[in-house]
């Protein structure tokens, strides 16, 4: 449609605007005079439009031939209400628009069974419903079934400013009190901020823990790089670690194998709660282990490396939990005594 189409459809619309405002007026009349409009529900009555055919639905599909009247004028209204919104559509933005008669919009409230149906089949591209607020929400859907269904190549797109997705956490974690049939897919944020994923549907289905405050987080597979040596004096802390001793070491950067100079500055970054390692001795005396814990611990609940004789060299792949800082503490219970080293494979955030 060319702009002058374009703007002779605007000035249509509004000619059409004042032939509406006046049967409103006369409707008005019939109605007050007859003293049927003082008998209706008191819920706010409604007229959608219809997308699909161009139909007016109201707050009764079989009422009186005034309702009928009433309703056409509600279809006539919510259209030139939205005169602006269709001349847009004719230029390609909104192809389609469904709203609330009078009484409804005035009180931002739809009564009714669709409150809002619409459609839309422009080419290339368009909304078949566009809603936008500053302070609110663009669209609030709440439902006895589904508070929204969405079909389509995406079935939501989602962009906020701060957040995405957000989730009101409730409620206790799914397998434990889920009485009705669960599907596939569904997703719950618990009232402790676990996040689950049901994985099998059923009654109550299976269910997956997949976060929340309990769990390491995502493991980062990293390149393997040494955070730790006890043989370099490049390291504030270094020396033999007899028996008896503890040493407190940080995890958080890495260094050359062989000078001990700095590499990677937050090569295990800030928040994370695990690491995966290998644990070495070497030039280890008598027998021995040593056992590694988060940084501050200093009890023994089990060792993390053992060796058997002098002169040994060994290493062992274990996960090992992180303080706030990340830090670690290596305790020497044993009558032996080593140096040790740190490399580091992984870690979870």
């Amino acid at each position: 449609m060319s702009d002058s189409d374009l703007a002779d459809e605007v000035r249509r619309l509004h000619a059409e605007l004042d032939e509406v405002r006046v049967e409103l007026d006369e409707v008005k009349q019939l109605l007050g005079n007859s003293g049927r409009g003082l008998s209706r529900p008191t819920r706010a009555p409604w007229a959608a439009i219809d997308a699909d055919d161009g139909t007016v639905r109201s707050d009764s599909e079989s009422d009186s031939e005034s309702d009928s009247d009433a309703g056409s004028v509600s279809r006539r209204h919510a259209l030139h209400t939205a005169g602006v919104i269709v001349a847009g559509a004719l230029a390609g933005g909104i192809a389609t628009v469904a709203t609330a008669g009078p009484a409804a919009a005035a009180t931002s409230y739809f009564d009714g069974a669709p409150a809002i149906n619409a459609a839309n089949y422009s080419l290339p591209i368009g909304d078949a419903i566009s809603a936008t607020s500053t302070n609110g929400y663009g669209i609030y859907a709440y439902g006895g079934v589904a508070g929204g269904q969405f079909q389509g190549k995406h079935g939501v797109i989602v962009v906020g400013t701060d957040v995405d997705i957000a989730i009101n956490p409730s409620g206790n974690p799914p397998p434990s009190y889920l009485s009705t049939a669960q599907y596939a897919g569904s997703i719950k944020l618990d009232s402790t901020n676990v996040l689950w994923l049901c994985v099998e549907s059923g009654t109550p289905g299976v269910w997956q823990q997949i976060g929340g405050l309990g769990v390491a987080g995502a493991y980062h597979a990293v390149t393997p790089s040494r955070v730790y040596d006890s043989r370099l004096s490049t390291y504030p802390l270094n020396g033999v670690l007899s028996s008896g001793q503890n040493r407190t070491i940080s995890v958080a950067n890495s260094y050359n194998t062989t000078s001990g100079a700095p590499v990677t500055s937050n090569f295990v970054p800030a928040g994370a709660t695990a690491v995966f390692a290998n644990v070495g001795v070497v030039n280890t005396v008598g027998e021995g282990w040593l056992a590694v814990n988060p940084g501050g611990t200093f009890g023994v609940g089990a060792s993390t490396i053992n060796w058997s004789a002098a002169g040994q060299i060994l290493a062992n792949g274990v996960a090992l939990t992180l303080n706030g800082s990340r830090q670690l503490t290596v305790v020497n219970g044993s009558p032996g005594s080593t140096n040790f080293f740190i490399d580091i494979t992984g870690y979870w955030l």
